[in-house]
């Protein structure tokens, strides 16, 4: 059975011993970040904050900060995790609507309206104030209805505002609610049940609705209640719900932030959220998580789905690919490794050569399928004695790219580099050297925890 709210999972991992409870009071400002970092840095427990300094709402932060929790939510294996999200994509299961939700347990509408009531963390040094950082935002399109679903920076304002990098498809949205002078009505889900914020991260196409993607890799429809303020339909067992507007020819400064790649983006003028709204439930629990330099639970959050994405339209193109794997240190999207068996010579080239048409890749690493590409120590060997420079490493100069590579010449633009660290095909070239017997051996820390036992 999935698990139905953010509070089961958290349940969840305390039975199991991946769960630390912080009790001494932490300052939301910076203390915070530190613990996750911290859990980050060591493979860690999730974390949570029982006391955070002001505030008498508790914060869980560090939930996907290793990828052993994210399997567990995802109620499935590392090798079994991309057909899941392939299973899912092509089989959507909608959402459904009920009367009531626990996130409208407690109502807050007009100018009851508090957000400093929240516990909101700042990060890093330099940062524009508290941020959101998993924040779903649910929008429709004007045109067509169709719902969209996407985790978004929000910066605190003040009491009912929140400043938005409204990008991807809720820019799409939010542009054409502004050509016709209207605002765009938002809600904003916060501490869902955990499959809903890694499917925000697959690269799904304009119009599918994520919440449907959740459902399917959940194995049951996510339930929904209807929005107080807005006309809009939000997770019914979230936490919080934030609802507002975007409205039409504002800008703010926002920022400045450390985002994803590990680098502060500068202060710049984006939309702002006006809110209407904040619903929750009784004695809710406040979610966070961090990001900043690799590997944060941010860029793990989004390496299931984005792995999961470009397998899918890699396998359908290139029945050999094997897995695909974008690790934490890409940022997020800027490194890509692929694992395959070549059917004919030069078709890891033609594969690299895809990938660049997708915007997203800057370096993209093809291997032979006897290479693991979560394992990185694996896959510079493979770059190291398979690789001949001269010959296989393929410069892409002048690409659209992402918007937030700090060396990128001018914003949206990009130069790829493409390594064939695959064996010559059909070429003779040495064995690679075995050991017979190792998963017959047992698991030496546990027999090491056993001995230490035994001596006590």
């Amino acid at each position: 059975m999935p698990f139905s709210d953010l509070r089961q999972f958290l349940n969840h991992l305390d039975e199991r011993g991946d769960l630390l409870y912080i009790r001494d009071e932490v300052n939301p400002k910076e203390e915070i970040a530190a613990y996750i970092r911290k859990t980050s840095d060591t493979a860690g427990p999730a974390l949570f904050f029982e006391k955070v300094k002001g505030f008498d709402m508790p914060v869980a932060g560090g939930i996907f900060a290793h990828r052993r929790r994210v399997l567990m939510a995802l109620e499935t294996s590392q090798d079994e995790a991309p057909e899941k999200f392939v299973r899912a994509m092509a089989n959507p299961l909608p959402t459904k609507a009920v009367e009531r939700g626990v996130c409208q347990e407690v109502v807050f509408s007009g100018p009851e309206v508090d957000l400093m009531r929240l516990p909101i963390p700042t990060f890093a040094v330099g940062d524009g104030g508290p941020y959101i950082t998993l924040g779903m935002v649910i929008a429709n399109d004007p045109d067509s209805g169709a719902t969209n679903a996407a985790i978004r920076r929000l910066q605190l304002k003040g009491k009912s505002r929140l400043g938005i990098q409204a990008h991807g498809q809720l820019a799409i949205q939010q542009a054409k609610a502004e050509a016709r002078n209207e605002a765009l009505e938002v809600a904003i889900a916060i501490g869902c049940d955990p499959v809903i914020p890694l499917v925000n991260q697959w690269k799904a196409s304009y119009g599918v609705d994520e919440l449907a993607l959740a459902g399917a890799l959940r194995g049951q429809a996510v339930e929904v209640v209807k929005c107080r303020t807005v006309n809009l339909q939000v997770p019914a067992t979230s936490e919080i719900i934030i609802e507002g507007r975007i409205p039409a020819h504002v800008r703010e400064i926002e920022g400045p932030f450390g985002e994803v790649t590990g680098y502060q983006t500068p202060a710049t003028p984006k939309q702002v959220i006006e809110v209407t709204a904040v619903t929750h439930r009784r004695d809710p629990i406040y979610q966070t998580v961090l990001t900043g330099v690799p590997t944060t639970e941010h860029h793990v959050l989004k390496q299931f789905a984005i792995d999961a994405s470009y397998y899918t339209d890699l396998k359908g193109r290139f029945p050999g690919v094997k897995a695909v794997h974008f690790p934490g240190a890409g940022a997020g999207g800027l490194i890509a490794v692929i694992a395959m068996k070549q059917h004919a010579k030069y078709e890891a080239r033609n594969v690299i050569a895809h990938m660049f048409g997708t915007v997203q890749n800057k370096l993209v690493i093809v291997v032979d399928e006897d290479i693991d590409p979560f394992n990185i120590e694996h896959v510079m060997w493979a770059v190291a004695t398979r690789c001949r420079t001269e010959r296989d490493v393929i410069i892409f100069p002048h690409l659209l790219g992402g918007n937030l590579d700090p060396a990128a010449e001018e914003i949206g633009t990009t130069c790829g580099m493409g390594i064939d660290a695959t064996r010559p095909f059909g070429e003779p070239f040495p064995v690679v050297t075995t050991i017979l017997g190792v998963e017959r051996v047992p698991d030496l820390l546990a027999m090491l925890e056993r001995q230490r036992a035994a001596k006590s």
